[in-house]
C-alpha cells in the first residue's frame, strides 16, 4: 500500500481508479434496483436494461448483481467486446458459453437454443451481460430480439442483461427496434450524486478503508465544492478525492479535513474541469438544454433531393417540446433512410469535422458530441473470412490504394496489409490506430465510399476540421 495512505491511518486505497464491488455504496434506491433486477433474471421475465454516464458505477453494479445470483444455478455468458456485431457477436455468445460457433448464424442459433433447453431442464437460468452495449448496431440489436424469442412456450430460455450508456435508451427507442424494447421488464438507471450523497458517499468509502476515529473527515462547503467540480460522477470523485489525500500527507502531520480549497486544487492537479450548471437548474437538465442551445434543433442531411431538413429560424420552445421535436425528426430521418441495416455511433465534434460529406447521414446532439445514423455499406462481418460481402471489401482496398495507403492485391481479404492500411487511416484520421474496422472507422469508411462514387474523396490527411 501507498506510504501516503498508511500514514493518513488507512488500511487500502479508499478511492481506487477501477471498479470495486466488495465496497459498494448502498443507497435504498440501488438497493431496490438490484433486488427488482435479481428477481426479474431469476423469474426469467424478461431483459434488463442498465444505464448511466461513464463513471457513475454501471460495471460495480453489474458485478453486485451477478454476486447475488452466485449459487443460484445460474450460468452467464459475458460479452465486453461490442466491436462484435452480428454473426461474430452471436458466436462470442456461444463461446462464452462453452460451445463451438460454426459462423452460420441460423446454425448457431440452434445450437445455442438446444443448449439453453438442456439448461431449462436441469433448471440452470442462462443469463447474457453485454457491457458498453451503445455500440451495438442496429442489426446486432435485431439478433438479440432473435434470442429473446427463444423459450419453452411458458419462460424465456436466455435472461439478456444490456449495460450502456444513455443513449443505448435512445437506441432501443428506434422503430426498427422497438419490439425489443417493449420486452424490457427493469431499466436501472444510475444517475450523478447530489452534494448530500457525495458527502455521505465520501465518508462510506473512507469508513470503507478503515478510516480511524478521528479521522479524515470533510469540512463544511467542501461537498458542495467536491459536486460543483465532480458534477456528482463517482469517477471523478475519486480522480478529486484521491489528490486530496496526497495534499492531506503534504500539509502538516495532524491535518484530516478536507477542505473546499484542497478540493478545487486537488480537481486542477486531476484535470478534472468543474461543472456549472445555468443557476437553477439541475446538472441533467442544464446539459441538456446546453445541448440543444448549441445543436438547434437537429441536424439531418439526407442524399435524396426531398429528404433535406426545411431550414427554420431559431424557434423559442420549451425544453420538453424541444426534446419531443428533436425525437420527432431523428426518428422521421431514420425512417427516410430506408431498410435495414442501420448503423449508430456516438462521434464527437472532431470526427464529424473530418467526414467528407453528411449526406445519407442523421445527426442528433447528444451531451458533448452526436449520435449519427446512416445506412450501413460495410460492416463489421464484411470483414471475417466467408461471412460478409468480398466486393464491399474490394472497394475499401481499392479506396485505401488510392489513398497510398494499401499495397496489396485486390483480393478482398482482411489480412496484415490490411490491417495495416486500416491502422494508417485511423492514425490520419484521428482515431485509435488499432485495425479494426470499429463503428466510428466504418462511419468514416463509408462517406469516403459514397463520395468516391461522385466526386473524387478527400483524403484523410487533407481534411480540415469544421468541413461539412
Amino acid at each position: 500500500m501507498a506510504r501516503h495512505l498508511q500514514m493518513l491511518g488507512l488500511e487500502r486505497a479508499p478511492f481506487p481508479p477501477t471498479p470495486d464491488a466488495a465496497a459498494w455504496f448502498q443507497t435504498t434506491r440501488l438497493e431496490a434496483d438490484l433486488v427488482e433486477a435479481a428477481h426479474c433474471l431469476r423469474t426469467r421475465a424478461g431483459f434488463v436494461l442498465l444505464t448511466g454516464e461513464v463513471g457513475t458505477g454501471k460495471s460495480t453494479f453489474l458485478r453486485r448483481l451477478l454476486l447475488a445470483l452466485d449459487g443460484e444455478g445460474v450460468v452467464t455468458s459475458m460479452v465486453f467486446n461490442t466491436f462484435l456485431q452480428g454473426p461474430d457477436l452471436l458466436a462470442a455468445v456461444l463461446r462464452d458459453f462453452g460451445l463451438d460457433a460454426r459462423g452460420n448464424p441460423a446454425a448457431d442459433i440452434e445450437t445455442l437454443n438446444r443448449f439453453l433447453v438442456q439448461r431449462w431442464r436441469a433448471q440452470v437460468t442462462c443469463v447474457l451481460v453485454i457491457d458498453d452495449a451503445q455500440n451495438l448496431t442496429l442489426e446486432s440489436l435485431e439478433l438479440l430480439r432473435l434470442l429473446t424469442n427463444l423459450e419453452t412456450g411458458q419462460e424465456k430460455l436466455l435472461q439478456i442483461v444490456l449495460a450502456g450508456q444513455p443513449e443505448l435508451h435512445q437506441n432501443l427507442e428506434q422503430p426498427g427496434i422497438r419490439q425489443l424494447a417493449s420486452r424490457i421488464c427493469k431499466h436501472v438507471r444510475l444517475e450523478a450524486l447530489d452534494p448530500a450523497g457525495i458527502e455521505r458517499y465520501v465518508h462510506f468509502r473512507l469508513a470503507a478503508a478503515g478510516n480511524p476515529s478521528p479521522g479524515i473527515t470533510l469540512a463544511a462547503g467542501a461537498a458542495l465544492a467536491l459536486h460543483r467540480a465532480s458534477g456528482g460522477n463517482p469517477r471523478r470523485v475519486h480522480l478529486i478525492m484521491d489528490r486530496c489525500l496526497y495534499g492531506l500527507y503534504g500539509q502538516r502531520a495532524d491535518a484530516r479535513t478536507v477542505n473546499a480549497a484542497l478540493v478545487r486544487i486537488a480537481a486542477a492537479e486531476a484535470g478534472v474541469q468543474p461543472v456549472r450548471p445555468r443557476a437553477g437548474l439541475p446538472v441533467a437538465l442544464a446539459a441538456s438544454l446546453a445541448g440543444l442551445l448549441v445543436a438547434g434543433v437537429l441536424m439531418l442531411a439526407l442524399r435524396s433531393d426531398d429528404s433535406h431538413a426545411e431550414e427554420r429560424a431559431p424557434t423559442v420552445m420549451s425544453p420538453v417540446a424541444a426534446a419531443e421535436e428533436t425525437h420527432r425528426q431523428w426518428n422521421a430521418c431514420l425512417r427516410r433512410l430506408g431498410d435495414q441495416p442501420l448503423q449508430m455511433q456516438a462521434i464527437g465534434d472532431a470526427l464529424l469535422a473530418r467526414l467528407p460529406s453528411r449526406e445519407g447521414l442523421c445527426l442528433r446532439r447528444q451531451g458533448d458530441g452526436w449520435l449519427a445514423g446512416w445506412r450501413a455499406g460495410l460492416r463489421a462481418e464484411d470483414f471475417l473470412d466467408g461471412a460478409g460481402d468480398p466486393q464491399r471489401l474490394l472497394a475499401l482496398q481499392a479506396l485505401l490504394a488510392g489513398y497510398g495507403l494499401y499495397d496489396g492485391a485486390l483480393d478482398g481479404r482482411y489480412g496484415p496489409r490490411m490491417r495495416a492500411a486500416i491502422r494508417q487511416f485511423q492514425d490520419r484520421s484521428g482515431l485509435p490506430a488499432s485495425g479494426l474496422p470499429d463503428p466510428a472507422t466504418l462511419l468514416l469508411f463509408d462517406t469516403h465510399l459514397a463520395a468516391r462514387s461522385g466526386a473524387g474523396p478527400t483524403p484523410p490527411e487533407t481534411q480540415r476540421h469544421g468541413h461539412g
